[in-house]
């Protein structure tokens, strides 16, 4: 089997279609970085504070904490003393409305900007079916 020239011209813009593509991806990506962690603790927020400086703090409820702590700009629940352990093993987050939650302790953070694109109110939530 031969490779013919109309082969090398498919190839060769499909490599450049590819790479331009993921170049758009990545440029759209970075721009939805957040810059302020909300925490809010059973609907009222309870603390904001800024990702660009790393930091830890324990949150306490009803005789429970978790320990949230922020490092190189993500956020991340460290520890938590409720059963599920969910809230501890979700990925860092650091875009807007990226969210962690810890049904048992009431805690919700969520990555939202400062120069006012709030996910609440500019994007939609979810679709279920």
């Amino acid at each position: 089997m031969k490779i013919k020239k109309g082969d090398i011209f498919v190839i060769g813009f499909l490599l450049i279609f590819s790479l331009a593509f993921s170049f758009i991806i990545s440029k759209i990506t970075s721009q939805n970085r957040g810059n302020i962690l909300r925490i809010e603790q059973d609907s009222k927020i309870i603390k904001e504070v800024p990702l660009d400086k790393d930091q830890e703090f324990k949150i306490s409820y009803g005789g429970h904490y978790n320990i949230v702590k922020i490092k190189d700009g993500k956020a991340y629940v460290s520890d938590a003393d409720c059963q599920d352990q969910i809230c501890t093993h979700m990925s860092p987050i650091h875009d807007v409305g990226e969210t962690i939650i810890c049904l048992p302790n009431r805690l919700f953070l969520e990555v939202y900007s400062s120069d006012g694109a709030d996910s609440r109110e500019d994007s939609i939530d979810k679709v279920i079916r």
